[in-house]
């Protein structure tokens, strides 16, 4: 039985880096040919206001392979204002920052946790019958009678 061997053309979005022709070996100018992605690192380092959609529409190519192309190019990324496609000028989101969290001392802490343990036991209190609060404050009256 004789094998049976696959090839299988892959297309990546090849453009001519000089004349612009697309696909593989489609002019003869000599130029090399470029990914999709340098094609659009260049494309955001000459534009850097442009959104990403209207580079990708420029070139072509996914807005993903854009937003891609634009994180590579850190200093590119951070503009205050983008040209969209209809070519109004938009503000670009900013992200919220978290506020710092601030951890108590030692001494806050038991504050804030004898605070919420005498909470607790007015809740209790208001939860029992009244011989059961009896009982309770007649066991703190013995127990607890020097400072009271």
């Amino acid at each position: 039985m004789a094998q049976l061997q696959i090839v299988q053309n892959v297309n990546r979005s090849m453009e001519c880096s000089s004349c612009g022709a697309a696909g593989i070996a489609a002019c003869d100018c000599g130029a090399p040919y470029m990914p999709a992605s340098a094609r659009a690192a260049e494309a955001v380092v000459a534009n850097p206001r442009k959104s990403n959609r209207a580079i990708a529409a420029d070139l072509g190519v996914a807005e993903g392979t854009v937003r891609t192309a634009r994180k590579s190019t850190a200093q590119d990324y951070a503009v205050d204002t983008r040209v969209g496609l209809d070519g109004k000028v938009r503000k670009m989101p900013q992200r919220k920052t978290k506020p710092e969290e601030v951890i108590p001392t030692e001494e806050e802490a038991e504050e804030s946790y004898q605070q919420h343990l005498y909470k607790m036991f007015l809740d209790y209190l208001d939860d029992m019958t009244e011989p059961t609060r009896r009982k309770l404050f007649a066991h703190i009256r013995r127990k607890y009678r020097d400072e009271l």
